[in-house]
C-alpha cells in the first residue's frame, strides 16, 4: 500500500462527493465491508469470538466506520462518545447503542473510532480522557484486542508525534493509504499491527513517500507457482552454513524453515564437532554434511547459500574461506547471525545478490556511525553497498538501491531466539524457488510474520510464541 499524506486523502474524498458519484454513506458502507473482511481474515484473529464490542467514537466519520464494524460481530455493543455523532455515524447505530461505562472483561473488542486523520493538534481534555480510559479499559481487559480506525488516536498522521495520551492499538486499519507519521520510529507502540484497506473509489493518491507497506494483495504475487512436472532439483537447492557447539538450534530451524517455505533440497554444512548433533536431530529431509573447514564447501548446484545461523565466533583462516565462498557464489547470498557478524569484523563487501538481515544491534557493527531514524541507517549503508538489506525491527524494513518497503506483520510475541533463523531459511528457500533477493527477503518477513500471528491465536495468545511454532504455520500462510 502507498504512503500518501492525510491531506490527500481527505481532497480526494470530498473531490468524489463533490461530484455526485458516491455519498459519504455509501463510501463508508463500502469501509466497513471491507474492515470485516480484512479483520476476519487476520491470522492473529482466527477463531476470535468477542464478548462484546466497545466503540469510543468522535464526531468525526470515522466514528461511522467503527460502529458500522461492531454491528457486523453479532454481539453486545457499547458506544462510548465525546460530543454528538455525525448523520452518517448515527445512520450506523441500528438501535445497538449502549451508553453505559465498560467494564474490563475477557475477550473484548475495542475500537478505536474517537480521531481521525484530520485530527490536528493536542487532544481537547474530552478526548484525552476518553484515550486514558480505553487505553485502561485494553490493559485490565485478558485476551481482547484493539482495533484503530485509520490512525490511533493522538497520533499525528504526518509527522508521528504524539501529544501525551494516546491509544495503544493492536491493529490499526489503514483506509486508503499508511499516513507517514505511522511508519516513524517508535510509534509502533501506538499503531500496532498494520491493515490495509483499499480505497480504490478515491483514485490514484501523490505519494508522500517513495516506499511503501506489504500488503495481502501484492505480496503472494511473489510467490512461485510450480509446474505440474517440477521435481526437487527443480524445486530450488538451498545450502546453509551453520551451526557450532551450543548453537546447533539455529542450524536446524534455518533449515527445516526453509523445508517449510518449499525448497526442494536443503545441504546444511558444518564442521565436524557438531555434526553429530545436528545428524541426529534435524529433520529427515535435511542432508547434513561434515567438512574439515569451510574452504572445503563446493556447491555448485545450489541456488542459494545461507551463511550464519549458530556459527559462533569466526577465526580469521575461516572468516577467509566464508568470504571466499560467498564472493565466488553465483546464486543469492544470505547473511544472517554470526555471518553477519563476521561480514562485519572483516570488512566484507556485499554483492547485489546479497541478503543481509541484521537486527538492531548487528545494524550497528555492519555500520557504526552515529544512530540515526532506521530509514536513514538503511539508506546511508544502501549508498556504500549495492545489496538487499533486511533491517529487523517491530516494523522490518526491506530495501534495495531501487525501492523499500516495510513489513506490516508479526507483533511483539516474536522477540525470542531463533526467528531470524527461520527468517534466514524461508529467504533462502524462496529465493531458490525463482524470487529475486529484494521480493524473496520482502515475502519471507511478510510470511513469517503471518505464521507467528497464527501460532500466537492458536496457542490462545501466549507472551510469546517459539520459532519451531513459527515453522509449523509457515505451509498454511504459504499456501
Amino acid at each position: 500500500m502507498k504512503i500518501c499524506a492525510a491531506q490527500s486523502v481527505r481532497e480526494a474524498e470530498c473531490a468524489l462527493f463533490a461530484s455526485g458519484a458516491m455519498s459519504s454513506l455509501e463510501l463508508m458502507n463500502r469501509v466497513v465491508d471491507r474492515l470485516e473482511s480484512a479483520c476476519r481474515a487476520l491470522p492473529c484473529w482466527c477463531g476470535f469470538v468477542p464478548s462484546r464490542v466497545v466503540v469510543y467514537a468522535g464526531t468525526g466519520n470515522n466514528a461511522g466506520d467503527a460502529i458500522g464494524l461492531a454491528a457486523r460481530w453479532g454481539c453486545p455493543v457499547t458506544l462510548r462518545c465525546v460530543g454528538r455523532l455525525s448523520a452518517d455515524a448515527a445512520a450506523q447505530c441500528s438501535g445497538r447503542e449502549v451508553y453505559d461505562k465498560p467494564m474490563p472483561q475477557e475477550g473484548l473488542l475495542i475500537l478505536d473510532g474517537l480521531l481521525g486523520s484530520g485530527a490536528v493538534g493536542a487532544l481537547r481534555p474530552e478526548y484525552a480522557a476518553m484515550v486514558r480510559e480505553l487505553n485502561a479499559l485494553r490493559a485490565a481487559s485478558p485476551r481482547s484486542l484493539t482495533l484503530a480506525i485509520d490512525i490511533p488516536t493522538g497520533l499525528s498522521p504526518d509527522s508521528g508525534a504524539c501529544s501525551g495520551d494516546f491509544v495503544r492499538a493492536d491493529v490499526t486499519a489503514a483506509i486508503g493509504c499508511v499516513k507517514p507519521g505511522m511508519l516513524v520510529d517508535g510509534a509502533e507502540d501506538a499503531v500496532g499491527r498494520l491493515l490495509c484497506i483499499p480505497l480504490p473509489e478515491v483514485g490514484e493518491l501523490p505519494v508522500a513517500d517513495p516506499a511503501c507497506v506489504a500488503d495481502a494483495v501484492e505480496l503472494p504475487r511473489l510467490l512461485p507457482r510450480r509446474a505440474y512436472s517440477c521435481f526437487k532439483n527443480r524445486a530450488g537447492r538451498v545450502a546453509i552454513v551453520a551451526g557450532s557447539v551450543g548453537m546447533a538450534g539455529a542450524a536446524q530451524m534455518c533449515a527445516e524453515a526453509a523445508l517449510a517455505a518449499g525448497a526442494g533440497l536443503v545441504v546444511l554444512y558444518c564442521l565436524p564437532p557438531v555434526y553429530p548433533v545436528l545428524a541426529a536431530r534435524v529433520a529427515a529431509e535435511v542432508m547434513v554434511r561434515p567438512v574439515g573447514s569451510y574452504g572445503d564447501i563446493d556447491e555448485p548446484d545450489a541456488q542459494v547459500l545461507v551463511i550464519g545461523p549458530g556459527l559462533g565466533e569466526i577465526q580469521p583462516v575461516a572468516a577467509e574461506s566464508l568470504r571466499a565462498l560467498a564472493c565466488g557464489f553465483r546464486g543469492t547470498v544470505v547473511l544472517d547471525a554470526d555471518g553477519l557478524n563476521t561480514a562485519a569484523a572483516y570488512g566484507w563487501s556485499p554483492q547485489p545478490g546479497w541478503v543481509l538481515t541484521p537486527h538492531p544491534g548487528e545494524m550497528r557493527r555492519l555500520d557504526p556511525r552515529p544512530v540515526v531514524p532506521r530509514r536513514e541507517v538503511v539508506a546511508r549503508y544502501l549508498a556504500q553497498h549495492d545489496c538487499t538489506l533486511l533491517l529487523k525491527g517491530a516494523r522490518s524494513l526491506v530495501a534495495n538501491r531501487e525501492r523499500a518497503l516495510y513489513n506490516a506483520t508479526g507483533g511483539p510475541f516474536m522477540a525470542n531466539g531463533g526467528q531470524g533463523d527461520v527468517l534466514a531459511g524461508v529467504i533462502g528457500a524462496l529465493a531458490a524457488q525463482g524470487c529475486g533477493a529484494f521480493q524473496a527477503a520482502a515475502a519471507a518477513a511478510y510470511a513469517c510474520g503471518l505464521a507467528a500471528e497464527r501460532a500466537w491465536a492458536l496457542a490462545g495468545y501466549p507472551p510469546a510464541v517459539r520459532a519451531t511454532q513459527v515453522i509449523g504455520q509457515l505451509p498454511a500462510v504459504l499456501a
